[in-house]
Formats: structure tokens, sequence, C-alpha cells
């Protein structure tokens, strides 16, 4: 059966690509995951916001040197849907679910990348795209699992583990996210060149990790 879930739970966010991408993640986690993400979205949301807006200007600046080339207009519509998928991610992150929100941000990367694809008018195999993100997404669990072991601990250590996470989990999902907007837009294929696409995603998540 289809899970349902109160809209006007996310509907304090103005940005309606954001409404539209977060019901949507909703409907594709595990049902226990996304009660708890959904019942603690407020807190969690407005956690995730802070958190990223510590990073908002450095992380800019590497992105602006990256996307050269990229036309001001695609990259602005990208911008939105990456945005969309970033707060997402930094919400699970931000979320009280000790050792899951890593293997949870699969299904963000994956609605991103497909949205991405369809704004280059690019087609986008969900069974490619869904192995290549599983790798992906490994690469934050070195970091993250400091913080979901803080979690564990009541109160005070899940804010501070959240807080952990919600910068990991945001800067790999825009790592992808730009990386992805990148290679569409210099007519790479995600799929046939694999290799340089880990490279690049390395070499990206890498330069926000030291932001």
């Amino acid at each position: 059966m289809k899970r349902r879930f109160d809209k006007q739970q996310v509907n304090g966010e103005r940005n309606p690509e954001f409404d539209s991408f977060f019901a949507e993640v909703l409907q594709k986690l595990p049902p226990k995951s996304a009660a708890v993400i959904a019942k603690s979205f407020n807190q969690s949301k407005a956690l995730a916001e802070k958190t990223m807006a510590k990073s908002r200007t450095q992380f800019d600046g590497v992105f602006e040197n990256f996307l050269v080339g990229v036309d001001a207009k695609m990259r602005k519509k990208a911008h939105n849907i990456i945005h969309a998928a970033s707060v997402t991610a930094a919400i699970i992150g931000c979320s009280p679910i000790p050792f899951s929100d890593a293997f949870l941000l699969v299904p963000v990367q994956l609605m991103m990348m497909a949205r991405l694809h369809k704004l280059f008018g690019q087609s986008w195999s969900a069974s490619l795209g869904k192995s290549l993100s599983k790798e992906l997404v490994l690469v934050g669990l070195g970091r993250s699992a400091v913080g979901n072991i803080l979690k564990l601990v009541p109160v005070v250590g899940t804010v501070s583990g959240a807080a952990v996470n919600a910068t990991v989990a945001m800067s790999i999902t825009e790592a992808l996210g730009w990386l992805t907007v990148k290679m569409l837009n210099d007519g790479e294929d995600i799929f046939n060149d694999v290799v340089s696409f880990k490279n690049q995603f390395r070499t990206l998540f890498g330069l926000l990790r030291r932001k």
C-alpha cells in the first residue's frame, strides 16, 4: 500500500521544488525511517539550515570555479534541484536515526540525478544509477560514523551527532549533484565514463571536506 504523509509537514518551505522533492523522498524511504524523519521535520530542518548556512559561502566558491562553462540559466535551474536535495539530505543527517542516514541518502541522490538528467534532456537509468550511487555514498561513511556514535548519547549526543552528519550529507549530495551537472553539460555519459566520474567526485568532495 502506498504510504501517505501530511503535506503540511513540508509546506513551511517556500521552494516548491523542495516541497515535491522531500515528499517524494519520504515515499521511497523505509516506513519506520520515513515516519521518524517526518515527525522530527521542523526541528531537523531548522538544524539542517543552520548547519548549511555555515558552509554556504565557502561551498559556493568551490562550485563557482568547478562549473566554469555551464550556462547561467541552466546553472540556476540545476541549483534549485540540488538545493532541494541538499536540504533533504541534511534533514536526514539531522534525524534521530542512528547508523542509517548514509544509506537513506541513496534515494535522495537517485532522485536528484534523475531530475538533473531530465533537465538536460538526457535519459536516466535508475538501475545503473542506484549501483553507482550506493558506492559513492560510502565515501562519507568514515566521517559520518563519528556523528552516528554521538547520536547514541541521549539529548546532547543527538544534537552533536546531527551537526556532523548534516554537513557530511550535504557535502556528498552537493558534490554528486554538481558533478552530474558538469558531466551532462560537457556531454559526458556518467555510466560510460564511470572512472572519470568517480575520480572527479573524490576530488570535489575532498575540496568540500576541507572547507
